[in-house]
């Protein structure tokens, strides 16, 4: 239990830092992104929308975190919802699924893109298409020579 209240703590810090690189992007590309680099409002609000939704993620983080190590009985169920093996096997399938589903819709763009476009916007697309196949192949390898 000890060791998972460290796990907790670790991830507590991370959130802090996530916390306060968002606000530092927020700061540095919405305030201060048309004075420092000539960015046009579209793109400042767009980094400026990202780091937000770091911001509210890393907050919620920091509270659920502060929660959980608060009180013992939350921080059991906790321990007891994070090492059951049940869970953690819907975890890695639903991780598989969300990954395969995710690079279907990517190849699918590419080829409408790609089709229907001459400007060469599909090779970004294609780069990531290729790239997450390729991560998601050196992973797999990795996996079934470590099991």
């Amino acid at each position: 239990m000890e060791e998972y209240r460290k796990k907790l703590k670790k991830r507590f810090v991370l959130y802090l830092l996530v916390l306060v690189v968002s606000l530092a992007g927020i700061g540095i590309f919405f305030v201060f992104g048309r004075v420092l680099f000539g960015m046009d409002v579209e793109l400042r609000r767009s980094f400026g929308g990202i780091f937000g939704i770091l911001f509210l993620a890393s907050f919620a983080g920091i509270l659920s975190s502060t929660v959980t190590l608060g009180d013992e009985n939350k921080l059991k169920k906790e321990y007891i919802r994070s090492t059951d093996e049940r869970n953690l096997v819907i975890e890695a399938r639903s991780s598989n699924v969300t990954l395969n589903i995710v690079m279907a819709g990517l190849y699918i763009g590419f080829v409408i893109i790609t089709l229907f476009s001459d400007n060469g916007a599909g090779k970004v697309l294609g780069i990531c298409c290729y790239s997450t196949w390729l991560i998601k192949s050196i992973v797999k390898s990795y996996y079934n020579k470590k099991m």
